[in-house]
């Protein structure tokens, strides 16, 4: 068997998933102290933010989505952990 049929099986035998475990953790966005504001006033967390998202199944669409950055954060962790539940449930098989 040629060196480049052993690459080959070696390469589909490796488990994709196990290489690619990605670890999230992140911190809250962290608002400036702030000298003393008068209650009732946002703070750097409450200032809305819109950013444009793709629209999935057309590379030319988009749309505006407007939250809050405590919002958006919250939104980023959920995405995170989602992805990290998929990779958990994806079984890695031991290699030999």
């Amino acid at each position: 068997m040629s060196k480049l049929a052993y690459i080959t099986a070696a390469i589909l035998v490796i488990p994709a998933p196990a290489l690619a475990q990605i670890v999230f953790q992140d911190t809250p966005p962290a608002a400036a102290p702030a000298p003393a504001k008068a209650p009732g006033v946002p703070s750097d967390l409450d200032k809305i933010e819109c950013r444009m998202q793709e629209t999935i199944g057309s590379r030319l669409q988009a749309h505006k989505v407007c939250m809050t950055k405590q919002q958006w954060f919250q939104a980023e962790q959920d995405e995170k952990n989602k992805v990290k539940e998929l990779q958990d449930l994806t079984p890695v098989r031991p290699s030999g």
